[in-house]
């Protein structure tokens, strides 16, 4: 058994730092983002809202055949849970790193021990956070008012947890990237659209193309929208769209880390 020293420190105590910079880095986004919560709540009140009345309307719920035996409801809802989370992800994310390169922040936290890792990490676990509340407002309420619940809920949260680490990788990765918050919601903005498109909002995906519906399949919105689909009426994702948007998910979060700029 080893013998402490007097006056010599815990043997654990450098374990226990990383674990206290990471809390001080979440308390510390967490008060910011309480401080300007206008992006977020833009990003989430009118998908929650929409999915909300949908589900309040009895023939958006009755299956079609234009949908392939689906209801609008059952096609609409993970198309809904994705704009939430892409918006989220695309600009309200890119838009605080971007904006704390600008205003020096970032250049000021060089200075400290925090690492980019550790900045990053915290930005993804906040919106995170706020997107699962919205998910759940988007999943539990049109349940309670007449609407189903997700026929494979096991499979529905994997989906979505694979979706947004896709996402929210892809707008870490335009945050640490760009230098003016301006050119960033710009592309952001452009970005949403094109995942978007992919994810059925205009063209739903079982009345794409079939050209069109495979190149959807290997986007991290179209994978997304189909297993967050396929879970609802009770089946299993399919392991090529897990795979894509696990794909995205690390391709994504590894360039972010690597391409990070203070400056």
């Amino acid at each position: 058994m080893s013998v402490l020293r007097p006056g010599a420190p815990p043997a654990v105590a450098p374990r226990s730092a990383p674990a206290g910079a990471v809390r001080a880095m979440l308390r510390s986004e967490a008060r910011l983002l309480a401080r300007n919560p206008g992006v977020v709540i833009w990003s989430t009140i009118l998908p929650v809202a929409a999915a909300i009345v949908l589900a309040c309307i009895p023939s958006i719920r009755e299956p079609s055949k234009a949908f392939g035996g689906l209801s609008f409801f059952h096609v609409y809802q993970p198309i809904l849970v994705l704009f939430a989370l892409t918006l989220l992800a695309v600009q309200s994310l890119p838009d605080v790193l971007t904006r704390y390169r600008e205003m020096g922040v970032l250049k000021r936290l060089r200075t400290t021990p925090a690492s980019p890792a550790l900045l990053l990490f915290a930005q993804l676990a906040l919106t995170l956070i706020v997107s699962v509340g919205c998910t759940l407002l988007m999943t539990v309420v049109p349940a309670l008012v007449g609407a189903s619940w997700p026929g494979n809920v096991g499979g529905f949260a994997l989906a979505y947890l694979l979706s947004a680490w896709a996402l929210l990788g892809m707008g870490l990765l335009i945050g640490s990237l760009f230098r003016n918050a301006k050119v960033a919601a710009g592309f952001g903005t452009l970005l949403f659209f094109v995942l978007e498109f992919f994810a059925g909002l205009w063209v739903q995906r079982p009345n794409m193309p079939g050209w069109m519906r495979h190149i959807s399949d290997f986007t991290p919105s179209g994978a997304g929208a189909q297993s967050l689909t396929d879970a609802a009426v009770g089946s299993w994702p399919t392991a090529l769209h897990l795979a894509v948007l696990a794909g995205w998910g690390a391709a994504m979060s590894l360039a972010a880390v690597r391409l990070f700029s203070w400056e």
